[in-house]
């Protein structure tokens, strides 16, 4: 796509796949501006970058190009890129469709950049970005050119896009493929994964047949041949749709023995740690010897995350013989298992689990790696209809813990549901002491559980209360500084 000389309005352009995509046609050429209600240290950089970013939503801080052609009724050089998070009667919204601008969601643009370009798309509800991550790492890594559109900030690139560089034409391209708002369905990758399907987004699909008939859609958009879905991903999808549902495909997942069975490409095994006490698993590709890995990423999610990533690479050119040593380079991503304070009295990890099935990795990857410390963890829900959907499922996930203290949820998007609040969430976690403080009492409650491993988990905006945990549990007035 060529992208220099267009014109381009972002409404949320704070959100970490609007600010990519930004990102990407400011560097090629484009003018880019943006609102965000949230000013943010995204939205900061994107200022920082070169972009216009405005706050207030006022029709007098649209950049002076923009007012113009709107009072002349010109609006065919512009495009409008909304974020479903944007509610359709927002004022500039309703302001831009009136006045016949073209308005796309990120997903459809995301889906005209990468359009004849070979795409690598990392799909399912959870595992993508650290997947995608992992991916655009290898192959970078590696010495394959790349580009990649993550939905998280790669420590590494200390970026949510990775480009090329110069002299590098039509290199492969990494994106997230997001299930949510059906999003995934404006992308016709060369090859795929499907890392997950379980239940989520049941207030887009009402239930999971209807999810899994959208993975089912996005499987068949793959050019033949090149779906990969991890084993248990695979037997959802047929358990749910049929022996029908799925286009041929490989497949990965844990294994306990050498040998692949067919139609296998990949696996993992003897996942666990090392004598020095780095995370360590066996990595098996179709063709390949078994690779030892070590590396900083625990967890049997993570291993399968890397798995997938590896077959990928090797299939987008990539020397398996290099991916160990690749994976022990992986540097990370921000909020997933992110040491944030380590000392000898209290580690503190952000994670941005947000869905039942990523507190008990997360959970039983700190556990695994910090045996016998006391591990309170601090879950701030994301969404009243995720909360109301899954309530269950989160007490006994949080039930893993030895002390729970859940924050009022975090709506983004939504209006409150009646029932549906943090205590809701309290009341179903029976496996441990558990807390439902409102946030200004947070802090003293939390000294009070005596944690030597503590977890933040949540998708919401809970990572900004670390510093003043470190502060407070360790007693000291400089304890921010020595947070990451």
């Amino acid at each position: 796509m060529n992208a220099a000389g267009q014109h381009l309005y972002f409404l949320g352009i704070g959100g970490i796949g609007m600010s990519a995509l930004a990102r990407w046609f400011h560097t090629h050429g484009a003018m880019v501006a943006g609102y965000d209600r949230t000013p943010s240290t995204i939205t900061d950089a994107l200022f920082a970058e070169g972009m216009d970013v405005d706050t207030t939503g006022a029709i007098d801080s649209l950049p002076d190009g923009l007012k113009a052609d709107l009072a002349a009724g010109r609006t065919e050089r512009w495009t409008i890129v909304r974020t479903p998070a944007v509610p359709d009667h927002f004022p500039l919204l309703t302001l831009f469709r009136g006045a016949g601008f073209r308005i796309l969601k990120r997903a459809e643009l995301l889906g005209e950049v990468t359009r004849n370009t070979p795409l690598l798309a990392v799909a399912g509800t959870h595992g993508k970005t650290t997947t995608s991550a992992l991916l655009a790492h290898l192959l970078h890594h590696g010495g394959v050119p790349v580009e990649a559109f993550l939905g998280g900030v790669a420590k590494g690139f200390d970026s949510n896009l990775l480009l090329a560089g110069q002299g590098h034409d039509a290199p492969w391209v990494v994106v997230e493929a997001d299930e949510f708002d059906r999003s995934f369905l404006t992308l016709h990758p060369k090859h795929a994964v499907i890392t997950s399907t379980d239940a989520d987004h049941l207030d887009i699909y009402g239930d999971a047949a209807a999810l899994h008939r959208s993975f089912s859609e996005f499987a068949g958009q793959v050019e033949e041949d090149g779906i990969l879905l991890h084993v248990d991903a695979s037997r959802a999808l047929r358990d749910s749709l049929g022996p029908d549902a799925l286009p041929q495909h490989t497949l990965y997942g844990e294994v306990s023995q050498d040998t692949l069975p067919e139609p296998w490409e990949g696996g993992y095994g003897d996942v666990g740690r090392d004598p020095s006490g780095l995370a360590a698993f066996d990595l098996h590709l179709t063709g390949h010897s078994p690779l030892h890995v070590t590396w900083t990423m625990p967890g049997m999610h993570n291993a399968a995350n890397a798995t997938a990533a590896a077959i990928l690479a090797v299939r987008a050119g990539m020397d398996a013989a290099q991916i160990p040593q690749a994976l022990q380079a992986f540097p990370g991503i921000a909020r997933r298992f992110e040491v944030r304070l380590h000392t000898e009295a209290l580690t503190i990890i952000d994670d941005y689990a947000h869905h039942p099935s990523e507190i008990d990795g997360t959970v039983a990857a700190a556990r695994a790696s910090y045996p016998g410390k006391k591990l309170v963890g601090v879950f701030q829900p994301h969404l009243f209809s995720r909360t109301r959907d899954f309530l269950d499922d989160f007490g006994r996930s949080l039930s893993a813990l030895d002390h729970c203290i859940v924050l009022p949820i975090y709506a983004a998007r939504e209006n409150p549901l009646p029932g549906v609040d943090a205590q809701a969430v309290g009341d179903k976690v029976t496996g441990c002491p558990v807390n439902c403080p409102e946030e200004s009492r947070f802090l003293d409650v939390l000294q009070q559980t005596g944690p030597e491993v503590l977890l933040f988990l949540g998708a919401g905006d809970l990572h900004h209360w670390i510093p003043a945990a470190a502060d407070r549990l360790l007693n000291r007035p400089n304890a921010s500084e020595t947070t990451s």
